[in-house]
């Protein structure tokens, strides 16, 4: 338990940083046809709170963790239910942890949806804002011809896929 909190207190402080000065991570997301993939990548630092390679158990943890929350996509983007999207991939990596460089600190995200409705693929929910409390995502929406950027921070968790 005594972990947990620290490794909690750790993400707080992080977060509580990122908050401040504005800094975001990027969600890039396109449609076409029935599939709909993003890609996802976040400074190590508004996530787990460091940007070195893990050294104390903690550190280690906190790491495995964020990685086990950040390679389920439902844990970072939910599609419209209406447009009765299955997902095809879901993968985390991350500099920090060996045989990658840990320059630039950073975690990076891919996942992929198959929706047997894109036309119901209007909005989609982003649960990892609630998790990041606080951190700002970029986004990048490609659908179709249409192309946009939108940032989107806490309290705001729906992403729209459509432009304006």
């Amino acid at each position: 338990m005594r972990l947990f909190i620290a490794v909690m207190l750790l993400s707080l402080a992080a977060t509580g940083a990122a908050a401040e000065t504005g800094r975001a991570g990027d969600l890039d997301i396109a449609r076409k046809g029935q599939a709909l993939v993003a890609r996802l990548t976040l400074p190590a630092d508004l996530v787990v709170g460091f940007s070195h390679r893990p050294e104390s158990d903690e550190e280690k943890i906190a790491v495995t963790e964020a990685l086990a929350r950040l390679g389920k996509a439902d844990n970072v983007l939910v599609p419209a239910a209406e447009a009765g999207c299955t997902v095809t991939r879901e993968e985390a990596t991350t500099t920090l942890m060996p045989p990658a460089t840990p320059d630039p600190a950073q975690f990076q995200a891919r996942y992929a949806w198959r929706c047997e409705n894109p036309d119901g693929l209007v909005a989609a929910d982003v649960p990892l804002l609630e998790f990041l409390n606080g951190v700002a995502l970029d986004a990048l929406v490609v659908n179709g011809e249409h192309r946009f950027e939108r940032r989107i921070a806490p309290p705001e968790t729906r992403l729209p896929l459509l432009a304006d």
